[in-house]
């Protein structure tokens, strides 16, 4: 499932990034675009996890649900610090 998320979120990636690709008149956009490359795009992101930690995402689940709140919050802003740095430096390499 997480295979097949990821192929249609790189798709979608590809026509934004190459718009004479695209095969169809329009752009999908407002909420349906969202969700068209929104549900692939976290299907992927899932398969990155689980393919990062090496175990399954509900595995990972139990676990974050055992921490207790201030272990949350620290982990949560970590996590949400690094994605933003390695999403921001991408953006940065591919803008530049």
């Amino acid at each position: 499932m997480a295979l097949a998320g990821g192929a249609i979120f790189l798709t979608i990636a590809y026509w934004i990034s190459h718009p004479r690709s695209y095969p169809f008149g329009s752009y999908p956009s407002g909420p349906g675009g969202a969700i068209l490359v929104g549900m692939p795009g976290a299907a992927a992101i899932i398969g990155l996890v689980e393919l990062a930690s090496g175990r399954a995402f509900r595995e990972l689940e139990a676990t974050w649900a055992s921490l207790n709140a201030l272990k949350k919050f620290f982990l949560g802003l970590l996590l949400i610090l690094v994605g933003g740095a390695i999403a921001f430096t991408i953006v940065g390499l591919f803008v530049a």
